[in-house]
This record gives C-alpha cells, structure tokens and sequence, in this order.
C-alpha cells in the first residue's frame, strides 16, 4: 500500500489536528506517517495529505492524552510540539499510538528502549532546558509608552512554557515578550490573562525603544556590575558557560 504522509502546521494544535486526522483515516498506523512545517523532503511513492489547522480536533487529542495517559507524558508531548527540530511530529504520534493501544503501567516517557518515546524525550529535555535557562537571561526594559518590553531569540517555541512564570512574577505590570525567531508575542494586561500572539509584528522597532529613565537605570546597572567584579578573578571561560555569547544581545549589562 502506498504510504501517505500528512503534513500539518508547525505549532501544537497543527500537530495534534495532524495525529487526529492521521488516526482517523483508519489506513493503518504502519502506512501513514507526519510532518510538520514547510522544510519537507517530499519521498518517491509516496501520497502527501495537507491538514489545515483544527482547534476542535486538537483539543479532543489532548484531552484524550490526558485521560489515557498519564500528566507526565502529556508534559513532554506538549514540550516535543515547541521543539525546533523538523522530525518531531511522526515521533509524537508514534508515541501517542504506543499510548493508547497499550495498558502501560508509570510515565510512557520513561520508556526510553522505545525509538519514539525516547526522541519525544529529547526533544521535550531540549526545549525544558532552554525555557529555564531563560528564566534567568529574560531582560526587561521600559518603553516609551511604560510598557515593559523584551525581546528573545530561542531556539525552540518557549513563550507558552515561560509565560506563566512572568505574568506571575510581574502581576501589575503592563509588559510584552517578544520571540522574534518566531513571531511570537505574549502580552500581559494588568487584571487580565497573558495571550501568545503570532504573525509578523507591525512596526517591531517600538520593542526597542526604551525611554529616558529606562536609560540612566541601564547606566546604572552596568555600573552596578562593573563596580562588583574583581579583575583579578576574572574568567572568561566560565562566564561564557554561564551566560552563553548568543543569550547576551538582549541583556544590558552585556552590551
């Protein structure tokens, strides 16, 4: 039989909508397989299936996830969906299948012998570690407008995985955090939840304009750092491990 590869949108619910639309073709799990995003290394006999975004049958996936699984696998299911790498999706649904069709006892995650399972863990690994290290490399400025405003370049789609943490951490404070390889941007409204928005950002110069008094505390800070370190215990080599060369655009105490 002809194997058919759905492709479906890079993002959670483009790929849950693709592990539904996959299941449900009733094909057989051995001849259907997915990809996701637009780099896509088209194979000889072989039928392509374009699966638009569906947020209905997206939620259905994950419900079901969470019934028939356990929070653990649903975790890093969700983790594997912000990953960066072009491979991720057949794994999540190979993962899902392996799930739902076995009476396994514990985290299916744990089950690393599994190719699947354990390239869902990779990825869900890669992409917890670099939102946490972003807990601490997350740089706020004040705009113009007094808006609080920073700007990020991940790797992986960490914005829904981080959100929490700042719009906890910043309750009364107006404030945007921009993901611009991405296009993402999250937005905090006192007294209201935070919101991803995605798409090109209109006029994304505004990100960067910090006003007056976001200045001299700028100066200050630097200052601040300058004054506290000890030139003679000074090492490059760890402060690069520390805070690595491409996490320091954004942070003024580096620029």
């Amino acid at each position: 039989m002809e194997k058919i590869i759905f492709r479906c949108e890079d993002s959670t619910d483009g790929i849950f909508t693709g592990v539904y639309d996959a299941w449900a073709s009733k094909l057989g799990h051995d001849n259907v397989a997915l990809q996701s995003g637009m780099n896509i290394n088209y194979e000889l006999f072989t039928s392509y299936v374009d699966v638009p975004v569906d947020h209905e049958k997206a939620y259905k996936v994950a419900r079901t996830i969470r019934e028939k699984m356990v929070e653990e696998d649903y975790e890093a299911v969700y983790q594997a969906t912000l990953s960066k790498e072009n491979d991720k999706a057949d794994a999540i649904y190979r993962m899902i299948v392996l799930g739902l069709s076995c009476n396994y006892r514990g985290p299916l995650i744990q089950n690393l012998g599994n190719p699947h399972i354990c390239k869902v863990f990779e990825l869900s690994r890669n992409v917890g570690n670099e939102a946490h290290h972003y807990l601490g490399f997350v740089r706020f400025k004040e705009l113009q407008n007094k808006v609080l405003s920073s700007v990020i370049e991940p790797e992986n789609k960490i914005i829904p995985i981080i959100g929490d943490h700042f719009a906890n951490r910043f309750p009364n404070e107006n404030f945007l955090l921009f993901d611009k390889t991405h296009q993402m941007l999250m937005v905090h409204e006192v007294g209201k939840d935070w919101v991803v928005v995605t798409g090109e950002v209109n006029d994304p110069e505004k990100l960067y304009r910090a006003s007056e008094r976001e200045m001299e505390f700028q100066e200050l800070w630097k200052g601040f750092c300058k004054s506290i370190g000890i030139k003679e215990r000074k090492n490059q080599q760890l402060q690069r491990k520390l805070v690595p060369l491409k996490r320091r655009k954004y942070m003024p105490e580096f620029i």
